[in-house]
């Protein structure tokens, strides 16, 4: 490997593919068969086989912040509209404008179920926000407006889950109608971020981490910014930097700058990952942790990250320059083990820019 000042091995040494959308990329979706979906901020979409050739790319209305695929067709949240577009080619089907920004959107069996907020400059805050049923045809069934907007939303059982800002905080339960099924009102403070899965655990402003049923399980000192089960445990990081994995009681802990994104990664050497992203006001940090004890396996310096995801086999990133950063299991653990390697920069870094054109 090639070890940076720090002694940690340099990300950019082990990419599987670095590709370019052409403007700051804002959303990255990637999917089990290792194909991947980049939206971003002025709208436009680019699909990725597993390889890295470019399959198809289109021109969605505004900013992408949602991407999802439900049976051959893509919807995306773009500015004030819910796209639909076809899978294979990326042609738009329809658009559907919603009531202020769009926000997210997940599929159930039955319908689409989307959330968007309306923000008011003059008060500097969202007024207004809805949570829409739509039709696989981009008809509208149902909506429920509320002044709380849903800081998460995501699939849960058959249906949806939506964590709530103020007034009322708590959560929202919709069936996979759209219909309301469940409310809950009774925390102090908006939820911020959750877990995904069938049990999910919610942080929120005031430090507060709370289960579904309401049992506080632990607090921090400032607002919580991410929460991910993973290993058994917890990772948690809050608005000022500071990032822990708890599993009865805090297993390992670190401070830094800004943490604008945080997942969990695939396994190295059979102990798992998270890859954490961090921002200083001028250059930003990657950093790929051990889940373990903490340790710094591997960084990348001076991107700017706007989105990150994972499945078991890679780790894909979107960053404000515009380029979409890919890493591959296999490649990532052959690369951390290898020796250390004595060649100049200069030349090192040529290698590795022919080696990753080979798969554009």
């Amino acid at each position: 490997m090639r070890a940076k000042a720090s002694g940690t091995m340099d990300l950019s040494s082990c990419t599987w593919m670095v590709r370019e959308l052409g403007e700051a990329v804002s959303c990255v979706h990637l999917l089990d068969d290792n194909s991947i979906l980049v939206g971003g901020w002025d709208g436009k979409v680019k699909c990725w086989s597993d390889e890295g050739d470019l399959i198809w790319e289109s021109q969605t209305p505004n900013r992408v912040s949602s991407i999802i695929v439900k049976d051959n067709f893509v919807y995306t949240t773009s500015g004030l509209h819910l796209v639909c577009m076809t899978h294979g080619s990326g042609e738009i089907v329809w658009e559907t404008a919603l009531e202020g920004s769009a926000d997210a959107v997940v599929a159930t069996d039955e319908c689409l179920l989307a959330s968007s907020s309306v923000y008011d400059i003059e008060h500097n805050d969202f007024i207004e926000s809805a949570v829409w049923a739509i039709s696989f045809d981009g008809n509208v069934l149902e909506t429920h407006r509320m002044d709380e907007r849903p800081w998460t939303f995501q699939t849960y059982k058959h249906g949806a889950i939506a964590g709530l800002g103020r007034p009322m905080n708590g959560y929202l339960i919709l069936d996979q109608k759209g219909g309301i099924v469940e409310q809950n009102t009774e925390w102090e403070s908006p939820t911020i971020c959750s877990t995904k899965g069938s049990t999910p655990l919610f942080g929120l402003a005031n430090g507060s981490v709370y289960s579904i049923d309401g049992t506080l399980l632990k607090t921090m000192d400032a607002a919580v910014s991410n929460i991910i089960q993973q290993s058994g445990g917890l990772l948690l990081s809050d608005d000022r930097g500071y990032l822990e994995f708890y599993k009865e009681g805090v297993q390992w802990e670190c401070k830094g700058d800004e943490i604008g994104n945080l997942c969990a990664g695939f396994d190295v050497q059979g102990n798992p990952s998270c890859w954490v992203a961090r921002w200083k006001g001028s250059e930003g940090e990657v950093l790929v942790h051990s889940v373990i004890d903490g340790a710094v396996l591997a960084s990348l310096d001076g991107q700017r990250v706007h989105d990150m995801t994972s499945n078991l086999h890679r780790v894909a990133l979107g960053c404000d320059s515009g380029q979409v950063y890919v890493w591959e299991k296999k490649l990532f653990q052959r690369r951390l083990t290898q020796p250390m390697q004595q060649e100049s920069d200069a030349a090192r870094s040529a290698m590795l820019e022919k080696l990753r054109s080979l798969r554009k």
